[in-house]
């Protein structure tokens, strides 16, 4: 039986040192998860790309007070943009936004939730219903406000009832449907929460 000679002995330990880190990569990365896999996203809302910085603006919340770009400053915001009034819809995602918040236990105070409403008549007719969410902040919709901001930024029409997404440092990154089931938000939610140190 013959055997190899040194040169050509060398030349194979060469090849197996370059091919068996390579061969054990593809077959790590083909049986990864398809949520784990570099380059997958695992979000379940549609993140807004570019974000947009939010531009200074100042409206009136629907107590006469003044609501501002500083006061989305250090935390996570959940955006309602509301038109005209609040139908069963929308006062289901006010719930579940709600019920996150809660969840989210001691990260709940890293989480705001703020409202915008066409104008003071509908935030006064709809006075029973904010009773129900004292954590949340009501605005009126103003030009240039942050409700117009929002609608002008997201290039595709977003259905009613959606919720966005501003991060602490008041960047509008992510936008999720009326039909997304509501614990897809908190998981995403969770997510960033996890993994931010900044807010």
């Amino acid at each position: 039986m013959s055997t190899l000679n040194p040169n050509k002995r060398r030349l194979l330990i060469v090849f197996a040192l370059f091919l068996i880190p390579l061969a054990a990569a593809a077959t790590w990365y083909l049986l990864l998860p398809a949520g784990y896999k570099p380059g997958s996203t695992t979000n379940n809302g549609n993140l807004i790309q570019p974000i947009y910085p939010v531009q200074a603006f100042e409206q009136t919340t629907k107590d006469g007070t003044r609501f501002g770009g500083k006061d989305l400053e250090k935390k996570w915001t959940l955006v309602h943009l509301i038109d005209g009034q609040c139908a069963e819809a929308c006062s289901k995602w006010l719930y579940h936004t709600r019920q996150i918040r809660i969840a989210l236990a001691e990260d709940m105070e890293r989480v705001n939730r703020l409202a915008i409403v066409d104008s003071a008549q509908i935030a006064a007719e709809n006075s029973k219903m904010w009773a129900s969410h004292p954590d949340m902040q009501v605005i009126i919709s103003a030009a240039g406000g942050l409700g117009t901001q929002i609608s002008s930024t997201v290039e595709q029409a977003y259905p009613r009832n959606s919720v966005f997404l501003i991060d602490p440092l008041g960047n509008l990154m992510m936008h999720f449907p009326p039909d997304l089931e509501p614990k897809k938000l908190m998981k995403d939610l969770e997510k960033l929460l996890r993994l931010s140190r900044i807010g």
